[in-house]
């Protein structure tokens, strides 16, 4: 019998539209022998809708077409049943599902609230839980924890909205003990969303006040000029945690802009970016990376697959993990085909561990 596995996607977040490319990529691998896909699209006015005009990106230039094609529906258990059912007076049911697999990604939904609305529906979901989302997703949190064990982040500081209108010059204390260049970060973003780059102190008020347009949590952390970026990915398996293959990534720019990392293929022969995979670094650094990338998916419990992102100072040599992705965009299909495992073998290896 097959398996009615509820794809969800959207999302009131700043990568609503990369989780739509994530979402369609992924249910044309899905193994349609063993599953039977089921389209959930959650608008950016938090609707849900499924119907199978939302497995085709066409369908999303035209928000009229979903309106008019696509059922409005809530994901409600019935007496064990886990069940789409159409909103408004009559609410039908529209079909069953039998485990859930989100595909969102960004604050407000890949952060742990998605896996906490499934959690309290009861209905089994692919990947990692709550409390596992929630540390990826925010910076401070994954710093803190991951500092605590002595695995290497950059030297940084955070502080909240309230600690910088209260509590500025003992904030500029701590800032002070950073070397310049500095990053900020909005804590709970990804997609690189409201990053900027401070080359002085005078300049360190005016970017505090556009990160706090983004988000009411902030990080600065000291910048490594001379950088290479890493990403490696981490896979759940029956036989326990495995890596992919290792990428390198270069940039001309100063720093990644939001969509840079969603290139690939022929879309980067006219931007900045540069991808080799497998990346072609020393057998140490490969150890390295590796191990931390097993380090850190254990660290927080993770399920499915997540991608970890490393930063290399070049000068210095030294690694430093600067970022996790707990729902990579496109779940980082093309470091595992490099693996030889293909992107349906992984779905699938993700799909299983949810039935288990």
């Amino acid at each position: 019998m097959k398996l009615n596995v509820g794809v969800i996607f959207g999302g009131k977040s700043v990568e609503h539209e990369a989780s739509i490319l994530t979402a369609i990529q992924a249910m044309e691998h899905i193994d349609k022998e063993r599953y039977e896909v089921i389209p959930i699209y959650i608008t950016k006015d938090l609707e849900w809708y499924t119907g199978g005009c939302l497995k085709f990106i066409d369908t999303f230039k035209d928000f009229d077409l979903i309106k008019r094609y696509a059922k409005k529906v809530i994901l409600v258990n019935k007496s064990g049943r886990y069940v789409l059912q159409k909103q408004g007076l009559i609410k039908s049911e529209v079909c069953c599902l039998h485990l859930a697999f989100p595909m969102v990604h960004g604050a407000n939904i890949e952060d742990g609230s998605i896996q906490g609305y499934l959690n309290l529906i009861g209905i089994p979901y692919v990947g990692s839980n709550i409390y596992s989302s929630v540390m990826a997703q925010d910076k401070v949190f994954m710093k803190q924890t991951l500092s605590s064990s002595g695995l290497p982040v950059t030297k940084f500081v955070w502080f909240g909205e309230r600690f910088y209108r209260n509590k500025k010059e003992e904030l500029f204390k701590q800032i002070d003990e950073l070397k310049y260049p500095l990053i900020i970060k909005p804590a709970t973003l990804g997609g690189c969303v409201g990053i900027e780059t401070i080359t002085q102190k005078e300049e360190i008020d005016s970017t505090i006040e556009r990160a706090f347009k983004f988000d009411s949590k902030v990080i600065i952390e000291e910048k490594i000029e001379d950088l290479i970026e890493y990403n490696c990915s981490v896979l759940l398996t029956p036989n326990g945690n495995i890596t992919s293959e290792i990428e390198e990534i270069k940039t001309s720019k100063e720093i990644l802009e939001y969509g840079d990392k969603f290139l690939v293929g022929e879309a980067l022969k006219d931007s900045s970016l540069t991808r080799t995979c497998p990346a072609e670094i020393s057998e140490k650094l490969r150890k390295e990376i590796e191990t931390y990338s097993l380090a850190v998916f254990k660290m927080l419990n993770m399920r499915g697959t997540a991608r970890i992102d490393f930063l290399y100072d070049t000068k210095k040599k030294l690694l430093y993990i600067d970022e996790i992705n707990n729902i990579p965009w496109c779940f980082a299909h093309h470091l595992w085909e490099a693996k030889n495992i293909t992107y349906q073998e992984l779905l699938n290896i993700m799909l299983k561990d949810a039935t288990q």
